[in-house]
């Protein structure tokens, strides 16, 4: 008697203490959060270093054994996410894992025309999403394409991003002729996503979700094809956001 007893309080005191712990998880994640200082009904997102999603728990557990993160906000959506880094570093992140329907990171990003460009800006219509850096090679091959693209889909939203800072990115556009909004300073963006082979298109659907990439692409010798190339990309990709 006295053995069951003792076991009905064990059972007792377990539920006594289970929600305390789960009020101790929700009060510890909404005092993170609030140092990410966004607004009300925050929108934030974890993932491990492979993109995977993890809830807070696992996120601050990892932190906990001195894991470091990316992260990138759009104060505007009051939305965040947060990308753990690979253990052992403290810059850089994963391999580019974002797929076909994967959120596309929020970001707020200075632009050269003096503004601020949120994610949040970019919803509502097919957005194409070019990564690089003024020194990369294929990067000022594919200018004249994404100009000629960008001409003949006025229906679209175009965006260039880059980590460099802005007179890199200006010196680029001048010396290069690249006719696209130019977004700086992304390096938090970039690591979030896992970019790290350039050229890196991305196609952002209306929701602002992932409609198809091409990491690294090759195109075919000559601008006439190689416009071809895109532009079937581009039709493949949404195509397929629209029928999943």
């Amino acid at each position: 008697m006295r053995h069951a007893s003792r076991l009905l309080g064990l059972i007792l005191l377990a539920l006594i203490l289970c929600p305390l712990h789960a009020a101790d998880r929700q009060n510890d994640e909404q005092g993170f959060v609030a140092t990410l200082r966004l607004g009300p009904s925050p929108d934030v997102h974890y993932l491990d270093a492979a993109g995977k999603p993890l809830d807070y728990a696992a996120f601050a557990q990892q932190l906990g054994q001195g894991r470091n993160y990316s992260s990138t906000i759009d104060s505007k959506a009051n939305a965040a996410m947060l990308r753990l880094r690979p253990p052992g570093t403290s810059t850089g992140a994963g391999r580019f894992s974002f797929g076909r329907g994967s959120a596309f990171p929020p970001f707020e990003l200075p632009s050269l025309q003096g503004d601020t460009q949120h994610s949040s800006d970019l919803r509502g219509r097919y957005t194409l999403v070019s990564f690089f850096f003024a020194d990369c090679a294929p990067c000022i091959a594919e200018v004249p394409v994404l100009n000629a693209f960008a001409h003949a889909n006025g229906d679209m939203g175009f965006v260039a991003i880059t980590y460099e800072d802005a007179a890199t990115a200006r010196q680029f556009v001048a010396d290069r002729g690249l006719k696209w909004p130019v977004l700086h300073d992304g390096q938090a963006l970039v690591d979030t996503l896992g970019v790290s082979i350039y050229p890196t298109l991305m196609l952002i659907d209306p929701s602002g979700r992932v409609a198809g990439s091409a990491v690294g692409m090759t195109m075919r010798e000559g601008q006439d094809k190689q416009l071809a190339d895109l532009t079937g990309w581009v039709q493949q990709w949404k195509k397929a956001s629209q029928h999943p």
